[in-house]
């Protein structure tokens, strides 16, 4: 399931960058196949991705997107030589892609004019952190005690 995983979000990463630019969508595709036996050739592709991106107009929709079709691709390509059992794609990864994804293309969609508001994003982002994590750990309970005996 993982190599299917695997290929057809290779595929999807293929289209996507040929849509942008045809060209690199020849060398994204070249380094798709190459990563079934070298899997650093799938850095590469993602890269190639990442330079088409940089380097077209495209909308923030169909960066997002493109950018979850990369992290799927990187998930399920990490894991083609794993052992049997290892499953990259849990709920928690695709929700947290999903999630930060949707996320990210709404905060380079609202229109701010704050010249500060680029130095005040990652505080922001810790905050919310913080209150998320702290929201998910029990309350009063404490760590247990280590005792060398």
């Amino acid at each position: 399931m993982t190599r299917f995983l695997a290929l057809l979000a290779g595929l999807l990463l293929v289209a996507a960058v040929a849509l942008i630019n045809p060209f690199a969508g020849v060398a994204a595709l070249v380094l798709v196949v190459v990563s079934w036996w070298w899997r650093p050739a799938a850095i590469g592709a993602v890269l190639v991705v990442i330079a088409a991106l940089a380097f077209s107009d495209v909308g923030v929709v169909a960066a997002a997107a493109t950018g979850l079709v990369a992290t799927t691709y990187l998930l399920n390509a990490a894991v083609l030589h794993a052992p049997e059992g290892v499953v990259p794609t849990t709920i928690p990864s695709v929700g947290g892609a999903v999630l930060f994804t949707i996320a990210a293309a709404t905060a380079a969609l609202v229109p701010v004019e704050l010249v500060w508001a680029p130095l005040a994003a990652p505080v922001l982002i810790m905050l919310i952190y913080a209150l998320l994590v702290g929201g998910l750990t029990p309350k009063g309970q404490t760590a247990p005690e280590v005792r060398a005996d």
